[in-house]
């Protein structure tokens, strides 16, 4: 009976074990109002939580009317970010998350932390920004930091280990000194080997919290290809929540690590761990120069460990004094064992063989069970933020772009929304001048495919990107005429002198709108955004306009570098134009027009040889135009240009044209000009309500197409 019940308490000590410490954590450390309150605010004013708060509070304060913040964007939440790291907002927000506490333990309820009373001190910095920004937040506003709904996995296994009381954090941690005891007891014959089946069940154990802490944590915290600001926030605030569990199960491995090693040793052995063992002792009682300098290099080390990093240090010798007091238990069993050994002797040999046996068995059984855990620890900690390979949807019964109808629209007949300069986004660092909201990414997961950008030469400096106006055959005078001299020199009170001083560094490649100094993102890093999203969703059609001040070259060598040349169509101009449903069979969704002279490659194609567009530079809505601006009169497709064109772009102003003005001037532009308005590009699009005008229009087209196939 004892063969098999020892076993079993070994495994059972494990599996208590393993519930226990993240059950003892959660309850003392989560479900403590004190504690919670104490992490919530130091997660809350950490360097990455503030960030991506302060956009969410300056979100807000945008989405309740404030509309004109978002030209001030990057000051706007430079100082609600300054204002969440004071003391003062630090006790607001505890007191904030102890009132939260109660939806935390609830039955129900959705956990909401907001700010509570420091609403008034973000106010009061919109204000210092601008009276008339912050007069235009309206009453009442009280922006989050943070919401889990109440069906969330996370908060609902909480509340249900709440309901099960302080019994499972209690009792289980007993129940595994139990079951531990008891192995003891009844392997009493050999309590060397129980301690090290005890130690490989702890370890085991450690390693399997430390897994599953991993695979909650990449559900928990998105991937920086996401955001890395909100990738940054959400770890910030796990590690403050659930980090020191990591360190809890880290110290249960290792402690189990040292005692499964520990009983294997055998005083008259000298294996690895006794080897250790007769170092120290040496160097302890050494009176030589050279024991006597490595003894006072390891205090050295001790005391700067202990001045840097007191937690960690205070953990090793807790850890150290473990090991010293299971190295002592191990003596004693060991001497215990000798003495039944000898008794065993006098009674009979085959005893003493079969004792012998044993003893001989637990060093051959510790030196690979322990070199298994390492290696799988090491492995775990390895491979767990390692990159993980694109996933690559199949090609989706839905259709093209998003409908099975869209796929027989030819591109003449398609209507693509828009956005000009598109990577000029008021969420993404660095754009002082913004024409969007959101960037690439997030306008491609609302719908538009179309997108008008700027490829620039620019040298990084360390507080911006400098235009490299001479590669480009460009000068300040040639800037001041494309932004008109007040404007120039309101971009020069942001960014400097334009053109001034030697630039030195690297050249690249970045996407900017006429100065760099306003805003630059690497192109590089942009397209590969169109890549990852295109091979992602394999019925999408995208096009592209470029504004480019490099050669051909360059911008061949920048698609193969972001792995789109795979993608990329030519059109034949002598032709009818593909359907959208030619491209998706052929797989080449991404179409390319460029406002130079295009054709090499042939992928780069002349814009205005395929587009006509309207005019540009309408600063109130009634100077909007349908009228032909660019390209030939028999150019098969029709650019809508709809922003209006002020300095910096107003959020306000485009919203004003959106809706029903757009839809308006979309049905009289294709009345007047015998055209479908096949790319339709605006600012703000999340303002203009431009997605909803595309479908509105490729709907009729769908149904003028099947009326002619009635008709036929």
């Amino acid at each position: 009976m004892r063969r098999y019940s020892v076993p079993l308490l070994v495994i059972l000590t494990g599996l208590f074990a393993f519930v226990a410490l993240p059950s003892i954590y959660l309850r003392t450390q989560v479900l403590d109002e004190r504690q919670l309150t104490e992490r919530v605010g130091a997660a809350v004013t950490s360097e990455s939580v503030r960030t991506i708060a302060a956009q969410r509070i300056v979100d807000a304060a945008v989405d309740a009317g404030a509309d004109e913040l978002l030209t001030a964007r990057p000051l706007a939440i430079a100082g609600v970010e300054a204002l969440l790291g004071t003391p003062v907002v630090r006790s607001l927000v505890r007191g904030a998350a102890s009132d939260a506490h109660a939806l935390l333990v609830g039955d129900e309820g959705t956990f909401v932390l907001d700010l509570g009373r420091g609403t008034a001190f973000v106010l009061e910095a919109l204000n210092s920004i601008s009276p008339r920004i912050a007069a235009a937040v309206p009453d009442g506003f009280d922006p989050e930091v943070l919401r889990i709904p109440s069906d969330d996995p996370a908060l609902v296994s909480v509340r249900r280990l709440n309901d099960l009381g302080g019994w499972v954090a209690l009792v289980t941690p007993l129940l595994a000194l139990v079951c531990a005891a008891g192995a003891l007891v009844l392997g009493r014959d050999d309590r060397r080997r129980v301690l090290l089946l005890l130690g490989g069940a702890l370890a085991l154990a450690g390693l399997a919290v430390l897994f599953g802490l991993t695979w909650a944590r990449g559900l928990a915290v998105p991937g920086a290809e996401a955001d890395p600001d909100v990738e940054a926030a959400a770890g910030a605030l796990w590690e403050a929540m659930i980090g020191d569990l990591g360190v809890w199960a880290q110290t249960l491995l290792l402690t189990g690590l040292v005692l499964a090693a520990v009983a294997a040793a055998r005083r008259d052995e000298q294996g690895a761990v006794g080897r250790l063992l007769t170092t120290l002792s040496r160097v302890r009682q050494a009176r030589t120069p050279r024991f006597r300098i490595i003894r006072a290099g390891l205090l050295l080390a001790a005391a700067a460990l202990i001045a840097w990093e007191p937690a960690l240090a205070l953990r090793l010798t807790a850890i150290a004094l473990a090991v010293y007091a299971i190295s002592e238990l191990a003596a004693v069993l060991d001497a215990t064992s000798s003495r039944r050994a000898a008794r065993r002797a006098a009674a009979g040999a085959n005893g003493a063989a079969a004792g012998s046996g044993r003893a001989r068995l637990a060093p051959r059984i510790a030196v690979p069970l322990v070199a298994v855990i390492g290696a799988i620890a090491v492995a775990a900690f390895v491979t767990s933020d390692g990159p993980q390979p694109p996933v690559v949807a199949a090609t989706p019964v839905s259709g093209c772009n998003g409908a099975r109808a869209y796929c027989d629209l030819r591109l003449d007949e398609y209507t693509f929304a828009g956005t000009h300069n598109s990577f000029s986004a008021a969420q993404d660092k660095g754009w002082v001048i913004p024409n969007q909201r959101f960037g690439i990414t997030r306008q491609l997961a609302d719908g538009v495919r179309g997108f008008l950008i700027d490829i620039h030469v620019g040298v990084r400096t360390s507080q911006l990107v400098r235009t490299d106006l001479q590669a480009e055959g460009s000068d300040r005078n040639k800037v001041g005429k494309a932004l008109g001299a007040e404007n120039l020199e309101t971009a020069e009170r942001l960014a400097g002198r334009i053109g001034a001083g030697d630039l030195r560094g690297r050249r690249e490649l970045f996407l900017c709108h006429t100065l760099c100094e306003l805003g630059a993102v690497p192109a590089s890093e942009e397209l590969r955004r169109f890549a990852s999203f295109l091979a992602r969703n394999r019925g999408d059609v995208v096009t592209l306009i470029l504004e480019p001040y490099v050669p051909p070259a360059q911008l061949e060598r920048l698609f193969r570098d972001a792995g789109l040349l795979g993608q990329v169509v030519t059109l034949d101009r002598q032709a009818p134009l593909p359907t959208l449903g030619d491209l998706v069979r052929a797989d080449r969704r991404l179409i390319v027009f460029t406002e130079s002279t295009g054709g090499a490659p042939p992928w780069l194609m002349p814009a205005w040889t395929y587009y006509q567009d309207t005019p540009l530079g309408a600063t109130e809505p009634e100077q909007f135009s349908c009228r032909r601006k660019r390209g030939d009169a028999d150019s098969p497709l029709l650019l809508v240009n709809h922003w209006i064109d002020s300095f910096p772009p107003s959020p306000r102003g485009n919203r004003e044209i959106g809706g029903a003005f757009l839809t308006s001037r979309l049905e009289r532009c294709a009345r007047e000009r015998d055209m479908t308005p096949n790319l339709v590009a605006v600012d703000f699009y999340d303002r203009s309500g431009v997605v909803e005008a595309a479908r509105t229009l490729n709907e009729q087209s769908v149904r003028a197409s099947e009326r002619l196939d009635l008709i036929e």
